[in-house]
């Protein structure tokens, strides 16, 4: 995953690897979306001669993965085999922009952009993003949050300065659900299994058929079910507003 580079062609996103060699390697999926190709690993089998064709390792939403790409004789053998009227426009602009650029500084900078990043750093950058993003949409994480942590992260990796997008993202009007069924006992005098009889009979929490708890809809107002990962496993764990300590502890 080293060495990547993003770069757009109009609208579509392209990346480019850079091997030990600094030949760049291209996306074929990303390719093929700009030359009208359907299927992109069919595509690639009629098209590209073999020894065109290599893996490499690449951030996907489902993680990293194997993904095909295409050195610059590859590109060009898609080229010719699409009939697309982009395909001419496209080749040219690889041609005269995006590979001497590449071959001259390491990295692609848009006409009119402002100076990019080194590239090592846009590559973590851009890896940063496609984290928080993919974590943004895991039920039960708040994309607010996602977002704080993505920008925070970014700028202990880059030295970036985040504040100003920072105190962009929206103040929390409402203690965040922080406390689990242990905290709370430990607050109201009793024990985590009590506590959790006591939410049951509330109607905020009931067992599924995993013999786990799970939230009602009246429990959903007091409570988050955040997804985490411990020791190798994952699972989801409830986590309750404080100002339900207060609520039993009245009721004790």
């Amino acid at each position: 995953m080293s060495n990547i580079i993003p770069f757009n062609f109009e609208n579509h996103s392209i990346r480019v690897c850079l091997d030990e060699n600094n030949a760049p390697w291209f996306n074929a999926k990303d390719v093929c979306g700009v030359l009208g190709y359907s299927n992109a690993r069919k595509s690639v089998a009629d098209h590209v001669d073999s020894e065109d064709v290599t893996k490499r390792d690449t951030l996907t939403e489902g993680g990293i993965q194997q993904t095909n790409h295409i050195n610059e004789s590859g590109l060009y053998a898609l080229i010719l085999g699409s009939n697309q009227s982009d395909a001419k426009r496209f080749k040219r602009w690889v041609t005269h922009d995006v590979l001497p650029s590449i071959r001259k500084t390491g990295s692609y900078t848009a006409p009119g952009s402002v100076a990019a990043l080194p590239a090592p750093a846009l590559d973590r950058v851009n890896a940063i993003l496609l984290i928080g993003e993919a974590i943004a949409r895991v039920p039960g994480v708040k994309p607010g949050i996602a977002m704080a942590a993505t920008l925070t992260c970014i700028s202990d990796n880059t030295g970036l300065q985040v504040e100003q997008f920072r105190r962009a993202l929206p103040v929390a009007s409402e203690p965040i659900c922080s406390l689990n069924p242990t905290q709370i006992g430990e607050l109201v005098g009793v024990s985590a299994r009590s506590v959790n009889s006591r939410l049951q009979n509330l109607g905020f929490q009931f067992k599924n058929d995993r013999d786990e708890w799970e939230l009602t809809e009246s429990g959903k107002k007091w409570a988050e079910a955040l997804p985490y990962s411990r020791n190798g496993h994952a699972g989801y764990q409830i986590l309750w507003n404080p100002v339900m300590a207060g609520e039993l502890r009245e009721m004790a």
